[in-house]
């Protein structure tokens, strides 16, 4: 008995019209399926219980938690990426930096993919792969290994953690991709800070004007601007190395006709705030079904898209014996993401492409054999079509810095997050820090709307 065709959504209907009672039959089962797939937990969904502690600040509950998600074996390096900043949480710096260490060793032998992980990508989807991290979080890692570093006041380790960032970062300059990450200015700056804590004022002054030259080419893409604090790094350096010229250059582009010479800076010491701020964008899946007109299949396109996770506050605030300053933007991780993910996208569109025209091959060959074999086949590479939304969740939004140079002695001092539309966030306060003259003391403040913590050497 032959049935009439039953009317569609309209989102359907013209596509379906011409297709035969049971090709339609087909493509709505393949679209229950696929929305009942989209239920299935992606990588986002399986974290949320571990940021629930992460965000109140509880390291302990924290790290049992991220065990207990269960991570596969091809997620390795999200998982010791996630492990190093809870581990950083509970001030165990060097086994944070251990985990650092055990996830660049595994970039790099996954780096050079097998065939085995070049066919699942090409044929499931881009999180078959295993994770190797994002061009973004590669140059985060040496940045976070650093700062752990001089969290244990192992300056010198810090500088071969400075030296293999400015590889990494050669290395990404040369490919169009990841061109951007080439040029990092806050990478630049903080090497610079490293080799002046060490008396190596002509790499300093290398990597400062790298830092001003990387904010000058970048700063509008990425919404940075040239941190006050390194305009004075550079007048005082270039003044000590009798650049007389760029000295006055410097002087005429910042505006700034007076700061301490470096022998009178060397005189005192200082306390170099480090503010991580916010949370990083998460990444969610874009997934639209579309029936092939005359093919009887459905084709699933699904694409990565970073959201943001709320403001980020505007600053911190730093008071030291009834003195304050505020922090300053170093570096906008959430905005960095978001960019690199854009010059990434072509090569991701390519590759959906590419698997969706073998998957519809596949699909079409098994129904030519036997059309419940062609159905099962194209309904498993609907469900097997998705995003690859892995990332390393637990960074902040963004860097700032305060330089804060100071007479030789002990201070209180307190931090705060000044949110956006409010007089302060939670303090933290800790008394008795010693400076010692030519010496510096590094604090880190990590604060989200529900978490603060600070850390020091």
């Amino acid at each position: 008995m032959t049935m009439k065709p039953q009317r569609l959504p309209s989102r359907y209907a013209k596509s379906f019209t011409a297709l035969p009672m049971r090709c339609a039959a087909r493509a709505i089962a393949l679209a229950l399926c696929a929305t009942l797939l989209a239920g299935c937990a992606t990588h986002t969904q399986r974290v949320q219980r571990l940021e629930q502690y992460y965000l109140a600040g509880d390291a302990a509950n924290a790290l049992v938690a991220l065990d207990q998600i269960g991570y596969p074996r091809r997620d390795r390096v999200l998982y010791l990426m996630d492990q190093a900043i809870l581990l950083r949480m509970d001030a165990q710096y060097e086994a944070s930096n251990a985990a650092l260490e055990q996830a660049k060793a595994l970039i790099d032998e996954l780096t050079a993919a097998s065939v085995t992980e070049t066919v699942a990508q090409f044929t499931l989807n881009d999180a078959a792969s295993s994770y190797v991290g994002s061009p973004l979080e590669h140059v985060l890692i040496h940045v976070y290994a650093a700062f752990n570093y001089l969290d244990l006041g192992r300056v010198d380790a810090a500088r071969v953690e400075a030296l293999q960032l400015d590889q990494l970062t050669r290395q990404l300059g040369r490919r169009p991709e990841t061109q951007l990450l080439g040029n990092v200015a806050f990478a630049h700056y903080l090497s610079g800070i490293i080799f002046e804590d060490l008396g190596e004022w002509s790499d300093a002054m290398i990597a400062y004007r790298k830092a001003y030259e990387a904010y000058q080419q970048h700063g509008t893409t990425l919404d940075e601007r040239i941190p006050q604090a390194l305009k004075t790094d550079l007048l005082r350096l270039s003044e000590h190395m009798g650049l007389a010229e760029e000295n006055r250059a410097y002087q005429r582009e910042f505006n700034i006709d007076s700061w301490l010479p470096l022998a009178r800076y060397r005189e005192l010491g200082e306390i170099i705030v480090f503010f991580h701020d916010g949370l990083v964008p998460i990444k969610r899946e874009h997934s639209e079904v579309v029936p092939l007109v005359g093919h009887g299949q459905l084709v699933r396109v699904s694409l990565p898209a970073y959201y943001d996770r709320g403001q980020p506050a505007q600053s911190a605030r730093v008071t030291i014996n009834d003195q304050t300053w505020q922090t300053e933007p170093a570096m906008n991780i959430a905005r960095t993401a978001h960019v690199t993910l854009e010059k990434q996208m072509p090569g991701i569109i390519a590759r959906s492409a590419m698997r969706n025209v073998v998957k519809y091959q596949t699909a079409r060959e098994a129904g030519r054999q036997d059309e419940l074999a062609g159905l099962a086949v194209n309904i498993f590479n609907v469900l097997t079509e998705s995003a690859d939304t892995r990332s390393w969740l637990t960074l902040p939004a963004e860097i700032q810095i305060a330089r804060i140079a100071l007479p030789p002695g002990s201070y209180d001092c307190e931090i705060a997050a000044l949110p956006y539309g409010q007089h302060s966030g939670n303090a933290t306060r800790f008394a008795g820090l010693h400076v010692d003259a030519g010496t510096k003391l590094y604090l880190s403040y990590r604060w989200t709307p529900f978490y603060a913590r600070t850390t020091r050497h």
